[in-house]
């Protein structure tokens, strides 16, 4: 008997939660590029400018805008990586308990999925509030000391 679309779908679905959003932090590591663990951000540009905030010469309303993007994001971030753990949490007692392949296990991967979409678009949002904040010069320079952290991690690790 052939499975249905739908099945197959949410069969994809939960093979690929399983295998990607169950590992932990796993890096990956090309010719191409640097390793990318899953469990960092997307893009973290936030640090990067509370660390050279001087340097790259923000005027009074940049470090105004600044400090009110400081005073509810990293909360809202906070807080919607706190319950992300959670549903995460929640699964992992779920399948150690013995729950199969039901409606409810669907649901949460389902969650788990919507909820890690969030985050990366929290992120992409944050890198959208920056490049407003910052001037063009501003924003090249934290990208590059955003990618020369990058380099500097991976260096580290090796």
């Amino acid at each position: 008997m052939l499975a249905s679309p739908l099945f197959s779908l949410k069969r994809a679905t939960l093979l690929a939660a399983l295998a990607f959003g169950f590992a932990g932090p796993v890096s990956f590591a090309s010719a191409e590029g640097p390793s990318y663990n899953l469990g960092e951000p997307v893009i973290a540009l936030v640090p990067v400018i509370k660390q050279h905030e001087k340097s790259l010469k923000l005027d009074a309303a940049q470090q105004e805008q600044f400090a009110q993007w400081l005073k509810t994001a990293p909360a809202k971030r906070k807080a919607a990586e706190d319950k992300l753990a959670q549903t995460r949490l929640q699964l992992r007692e779920a399948l150690m308990n013995g729950m199969g392949d039901t409606p409810e296990r669907q649901a949460l991967i389902e969650d788990i999925g919507k909820q890690e979409a969030a985050l990366v678009a929290m992120r992409a949002g944050c890198v959208d509030k920056m490049r407003t904040l910052l001037n063009a010069e501003q924003f090249k320079e934290v990208i590059a000391l955003y990618k020369a952290s990058l380099h500097n991690k991976q260096g580290a690790v090796k």
